[in-house]
């Protein structure tokens, strides 16, 4: 009798842990599921982190959500954060003035991207970067020619912030697929000329148009 007594209170105690686990796991089904309803507001959030300059790492994996991002008042950006960031499609930073080889790795999978804010950047960023579908770096006044070997990987390029580009940089650059932005060179060579004819679709100053016409026509 005293063992049965001992089952009875054993089992009773086990039903009521079930029920105890029962009730949490409803909890926490419930509680996922009001999460998952709430919606956060992009708009308000996007002007908030462009007013201060500055982002969470909460922010930006809400925002990761989010296929088109302006988020041009960025100063900085943690590497963790480009990570979160760069799951979007269309993701224009152009308030950053550096950023690192991992970040650079990290945003090289948005599809349209723009860091017009960068005046340099390295060898290895220029690999990572070429990635990118769509890359604008306006904000870049000089490039080295393994840059140049490297962006060329790209099918749409901006860089209407050089100036003068050199005869090596010209043939590369000439194997952008698509389109290639270089506004800022007022003046080429023919030799320029004749490798930037081969390019598909070109933004360049009106005076150079008239030379690479010349060889478009050949």
């Amino acid at each position: 009798m005293k063992n049965l007594l001992i089952l009875i209170v054993l089992f009773a105690v086990g039903c009521g842990g079930d029920n105890a686990d029962q009730k949490k796991t409803k909890s926490n089904a419930k509680k996922a599921i009001k999460e998952s309803k709430e919606e956060i507001d992009v708009d308000a959030l996007v002007d908030e982190i462009n007013s201060s300059g500055k982002i969470t790492d909460r922010q930006a994996e809400s925002l990761s959500k989010v296929e088109h991002l302006n988020l041009n008042g960025l100063t900085s950006i943690t590497d963790e954060q480009a990570e979160s960031l760069s799951k979007g499609k269309y993701l224009k930073l152009n308030g950053l003035t550096s950023i690192t080889d991992e970040q650079a790795k990290s945003l090289s999978k948005v599809n349209y991207l723009t860091l017009n804010g960068l005046t340099s950047i390295t060898d290895e960023q220029a690999k990572s970067l070429s990635k990118a579908y769509h890359l604008e770096l306006n904000g870049l006044t000089s490039i080295t020619d393994s840059q140049a070997e490297s962006l060329s990987k790209g099918k749409y390029l901006k860089l209407n912030g050089l100036t003068s580009i050199t005869e090596e940089q010209a043939k590369s650059l000439s194997k952008v697929k698509f389109g290639l932005h270089l506004g800022g060179l007022t003046s080429i060579t023919d030799e320029q000329a004749e490798s930037l004819s081969k390019v598909e679709t070109f933004w360049i100053s009106a005076a150079c148009q008239k030379q690479i016409a010349k060889y478009r026509k050949q």
